[in-house]
């Protein structure tokens, strides 16, 4: 079952700027050593690093975990297949909460053009843990209690 579906759109002018600005520290700090060979080896580096940077930022949203305390942007690697689909590969903390909320896979789709770039992750779980989360976040956005 669907659990959980993220977005994300990325400005490539404004995401160009800030590889400027924070330049090797930012690359670094969001991905992983096989993220920036091959987005490196792309013809245009940056939209390769926008979609990456789009994907993890969608696959947060998709398990809804954005923003949780001990998340690390390389816990979210963009890996390619021989033929060319991206597949998102978890590690360490944002592997422990998907395994946790029973995610039985998570596809991504990325995209660029000259202007942005972006991605979408879709989350499908096992269900129980899922329906528990949904029902706990109902209560939540309803002002319910429980």
């Amino acid at each position: 079952m669907v659990s959980g579906i993220g977005i994300d759109l990325i400005d490539l002018s404004d995401f160009g700027r800030t590889l400027k600005r924070a330049g090797e520290r930012f690359i670094q700090r969001i991905y992983t050593d096989a993220e920036i060979e091959y987005c490196r080896s792309q013809p245009h580096p940056s939209q390769s690093f926008a979609a990456r940077f789009a994907a993890k930022e969608a696959a947060m949203k998709a398990l809804g975990i954005a923003g949780e305390e001990g998340l690390s942007w390389k816990d979210f690697e963009v890996v390619v297949s021989i033929s060319g689909q991206p597949t998102m590969v978890l590690h360490a903390q944002a592997a422990a909460r998907s395994k946790a909320l029973r995610v039985r896979t998570l596809q991504i789709s990325l995209s660029h053009s000259l202007l942005a770039a972006g991605a979408v992750a879709i989350a499908e779980s096992t269900g129980r843990a899922e329906r528990n989360r949904r029902a706990k976040n109902a209560g939540k956005l309803s002002g319910g209690q429980k």
